[in-house]
């Protein structure tokens, strides 16, 4: 495409978009119309630190590109020793006017600011407050303003003219504060009232307290949420969620730990019509709360992301919070659009839950279920069967798994949680296990159905370990194409037969693999990264 016709020079322009700084360089060697597409998309970010923007400005008006900015990332840290305090002073009011005379029309704003230590010196809050003061008075008709990056003392300092040109701000459609601390809630209520008419999308994570929450409830077009490891309570909210829970699609609410089952139950569609995704990470949740959220009475049409794992405490029995069969079922029967779906620490469920969802989700593209690895705990129909069968031998052979009862296997945090956090990088330091142990820690389980029950004590106790089999996968797998599929589950020949069936596997994690069946995967998908635990 030569791009010669004003058609093909529009499909180039949109291509570019996704492109990343040096595929866009690349694609100037194509031809002139090339040249002039990739010129204007990588003039439509600016990136520079403020004592640079002056100079950058005027290449782009020698350029003609002004009138093609659209973004700019500004890094205010004070440079010591480079200037006296007055000329660097001087030197941020002239960029700061500077932009404003250049009527560029930049929609999204970036500041960030060196944060090599934790105490900023006075010269350093002084200098960073007046340039954050100056920039956003610079650019009155913003949309977007990611403060991110941005230490908390530059926001909160009583000095300067940073808070007061930050609440002057009365067209903010998306507002990020992700990486400061509480301190900077303040600032957060201030541009949050200020923008309240005009806010679609806020990122406070941490600084989103009961305060901010109530403002929210005045933001008509408020769509996405992220309150991200902050503190607000129940009572805000399902005042937030009634009062605006119409229109929200984005609810991050991962690491709230004030939050109970008293508000995370009452997260239903009739409240949540359109929310397109639930973050409930290390969120305290109940079995009757998921219950709640996924039963068949609920039924969520517009729901693509799920991810849940429920915070319990570690003298707590797992038992309270348990993704049993029936809400496995009802995920996968009751949100038909899901395309990615993050479960970890499901004590609850086996091999009919998990089928339940991969013979149901035909959109899946990411899937991760992820137990315990060293599950204490077994199921009730499972423990009856066993102690009636193992009466005697168990009172005189003490077993692996004995001490793991009350042991420190059952209070530490899993592993599994460190592997899923990242599940396509998954943490290389877990234990290798020789070949002995290896079969100890890690069997094929007993609920198999072409597996033996093992006869030693040993495998005995092992085999209470939750780890799905290829029974997961006798519904098949609706969908075709995986991005991402990590389960705890031991891959073998019949696992492998109906994962050859998709068109498209990227990365496959899981317990344990069969050497045949490694060998058919790779067959089918050779580019495929498998992380597995071991391969016997």
């Amino acid at each position: 495409m030569d791009g010669s016709s004003p058609a093909a020079a529009a499909v180039i322009e949109r291509v570019l978009a996704f492109l990343d700084s040096k595929t866009v360089a690349a694609c100037k060697t194509v031809n002139r119309t090339w040249y002039t597409l990739a010129t204007i998309q990588s003039a439509r970010n600016i990136d520079c630190h403020i004592l640079q923007l002056s100079l950058r400005i005027a290449h782009y008006k020698r350029k003609g590109l002004l009138k093609s900015a659209r973004s700019l990332t500004v890094d205010v840290s004070f440079v010591d020793g480079y200037l006296s305090p007055a000329a660097y002073e001087r030197r941020v009011r002239d960029a700061a006017a500077m932009l404003q005379s250049s009527l560029m029309p930049v929609s999204h704003l970036k500041l960030h600011a060196s944060s090599a230590h934790a105490a900023l010196t006075d010269g350093e809050i002084h200098h960073g407050t007046t340039a954050i003061g100056l920039l956003t008075r610079a650019l009155p008709s913003l949309a977007s303003l990611d403060l991110s990056d941005c230490p908390a003392p530059l926001l909160t300092a009583s000095r300067g003219e940073c808070v007061a040109s930050l609440g002057r701000l009365c067209r903010l459609k998306w507002l990020s504060l992700g990486s400061n601390d509480m301190s900077s809630a303040t600032a957060l209520r201030r541009m949050v009232r200020a923008n309240v008419r005009t806010l679609v999308k806020l990122d406070g994570r941490g600084d989103v307290t009961d305060p901010t929450m109530q403002l929210l409830m005045d933001a008509p077009q408020l769509r996405q949420l992220d309150a991200s490891g902050s503190g607000i309570s129940d009572d805000c909210l399902l005042a937030l969620v009634r009062k605006r829970g119409a229109s929200l699609r984005e609810l991050i609410l991962s690491d709230c730990v004030r939050l109970t089952r008293h508000s995370i139950a009452q997260l239903t569609p009739k409240l949540l019509p359109q929310l397109a995704s639930l973050d409930l990470y290390n969120v305290p949740v109940t079995t009757d709360a998921y219950q709640s959220l996924f039963n068949a009475q609920t039924h969520w049409p517009y729901l693509r992301d799920l991810k849940l794992k429920a915070a319990i405490h570690h003298a707590s029995s797992r038992q309270e919070s348990r993704a049993t069969d029936d809400i496995l079922e009802s995920i996968g029967r009751n949100c038909p659009r899901l395309v990615s779906l993050r479960l970890f620490g499901c004590y609850g469920s086996t091999d009919s839950g998990l089928s339940a969802v991969l013979g149901n989700l035909g959109y899946l593209r990411e899937l991760v279920v992820m137990h315990h690895p060293v599950d204490p705990l077994i199921d009730e129909e499972h423990s009856s069967s066993e102690a009636g069968g193992s009466q005697s031998g168990s009172s005189n052979t003490p077993t692996a798994a004995a001490p793991a009862a009350n042991g420190p296997s059952s209070s530490l945090s899993s592993d599994a949680d460190v592997w899923a956090g990242i599940p396509s990088l998954p943490s290389n330091g877990l234990p290798q296990h020789s070949s002995s142990a290896r079969r100890a820690v890690l069997p094929l389980p007993s609920t198999a159905p072409s597996s033996p029950r093992p006869a030693d004590a040993a495998s005995g106790a092992s085999s209470r370990q939750r780890i799905f089999t290829s029974g997961a996968l006798r519904n098949g797998v609706r969908s075709q194409r995986f991005n991402l599929l990590n389960l705890d589950m031991t891959y073998d020949s019949e696992c492998a037969a109906h994962l050859a069936k998709l068109s498209h596997l990227h990365t496959l994690c899981g317990r344990m693999i069969t050497r045949h069946a490694k060998s058919l995967i790779e067959a089918q998908f050779p580019k495929c990264r498998m992380m597995v635990w071991n391969i016997d």
